[in-house]
């Protein structure tokens, strides 16, 4: 008869737990720190698991093909579009860039020569600009513009330029995103349940549900704004090209890029295309047809109007409403994250941000004994936890009644 042999292990007392935990949370970011090189090739891994996740499971249900086939699949398309596309487009595109750096001193002078004139807006009606004493302003706001055009545009020149190549350390970079992100799509159920077991039973339930809030945050920022990065960066593109706008291939990169930087982005993707309408109207049929400045307060109207089709239209039924920050957070936001990651951290403020604040609700709820996952907090989770995820005590039942606990919610 096999006894129970009952472990002669003493029990941790709580001190002992929080020094142990506090001495794991030194060690988790000491290695955070030592290792910070290795946080963006796994947030991009991250990024793109995220993205491709989706694309595998329509795949895998809507054909024979397995899970595995069908991420298979999708990395493969993924490899050749990697390898063919840099051939086909980067070079235009980096050419385009480029002389649009070395055009940017050219464009300065010819907007300072803009503001000698006075600009006639009528007959009658005339703005006096050549009076104002601008010229120390200018040479000052040029100075800095020109070594900000130059420096963003090398840092675009460079990375384009390096995809075009292919040199090692592009290779190498992009081989440990893709085998990072493959691991991550074929293994992430099990490393998030890995995760969550770690827990204590009685929250895993609410990990779940938490987890389920800012799935669908990232979900509605990185799908639907890559989504809307590329319908704003054809409308762009089409419309640049039927008015005739110099570099619509830059003006589309540019539109689409800022979309990535939520409530300012749009105003940055304005201000050079506004600039150009100004200082290259002859170079457009239809700004041969006005006065520049007419024709710069025409492409700034088309703008106006495709930002507000956005906002109106496109974002509503694209990204929702999940992401509803104060503009003033997002600013700081953004902020922080150049800080923190550079580009990235820009990129990534706004989900960030959602997600912290999600964290923060459940935190609050916790707090003030209210429950964190009511419609009035988050209306829009639902609870993903298998059956077995939290183990309820079992209640004494009344044998003259049937069992009604099934049903309970």
């Amino acid at each position: 008869m096999k006894r129970n042999v009952r472990s002669s292990s003493p029990p941790w007392s709580p001190h002992n737990k929080r020094l142990v935990l506090l001495i794991m949370f030194v060690l988790l970011s000491l290695a955070l720190y030592r290792f910070r090189l290795l946080l963006l090739p796994l947030s991009m891994a991250m990024i793109l698991a995220y993205l491709i996740e989706p694309l595998v499971t329509q795949i895998s249900r809507r054909t024979p093909l397995s899970r595995n086939l069908s991420i298979g699949l999708v990395y493969l398309l993924l490899v050749a579009a990697l390898v063919s596309i840099p051939v086909s487009t980067i070079n235009p595109i980096v050419t385009q860039v480029n002389n649009f750096i070395h055009r940017t001193p050219q464009y300065i002078r010819d907007i300072g020569e803009f503001f000698q004139d006075p600009i006639v807006l009528a007959d009658d009606i005339v703005l006096p600009v050549d009076q104002l004493s601008l010229d120390q302003l200018f040479a000052s706001l040029s100075n800095n513009l020109v070594q900000v055009v130059q420096t963003l545009g090398g840092q675009t020149i460079s990375i384009f330029g390096s995809l075009a190549t292919a040199t090692i350390s592009t290779v190498g970079w992009t081989i440990m995103v893709l085998f990072l992100s493959f691991y991550l799509v074929k293994d992430h159920e099990t490393l998030f349940e890995s995760l969550v077991k770690l827990a204590p039973k009685s929250y895993q339930s609410d990990l779940y549900q938490l987890s389920e809030g800012i799935s669908i945050t990232w979900n509605a920022f990185l799908r639907g704004q890559l989504v809307l990065c590329v319908v704003v960066g054809v409308i762009i593109f089409f419309i640049a090209l039927i008015i005739g706008l110099p570099n619509a291939m830059t003006l589309a990169l540019i539109a689409g890029f800022m979309e990535l930087i939520p409530t300012f982005g749009p105003i940055l993707a304005a201000i050079p295309a506004v600039l150009i309408a100004a200082i290259q109207t002859d170079a457009s049929w239809l700004g041969s047809l006005m006065s520049p400045f007419w024709f710069a307060v025409l492409v700034l109207g088309i703008y106006g109007f495709i930002y507000q089709f956005e906002n109106y239209y496109l974002v509503p039924r694209i990204i929702g409403h999940h992401l509803k920050l104060h503009p003033l957070a997002v600013l700081l936001g953004v902020l922080g994250g150049a800080s923190v990651a550079g580009i990235l951290g820009v990129l990534l403020a706004a989900p960030v941000l959602a997600s912290i604040r999600l964290i923060w609700m459940y935190i609050y709820c916790k707090l003030t004994d209210q429950d964190p996952f009511s419609d009035k907090f988050m209306p829009f989770t639902k609870v993903k936890a298998p059956t077995t995820a939290v183990s309820t005590p079992s209640l004494p039942q009344n044998p003259d009644k049937p069992d009604n606990t099934a049903t309970a919610s």
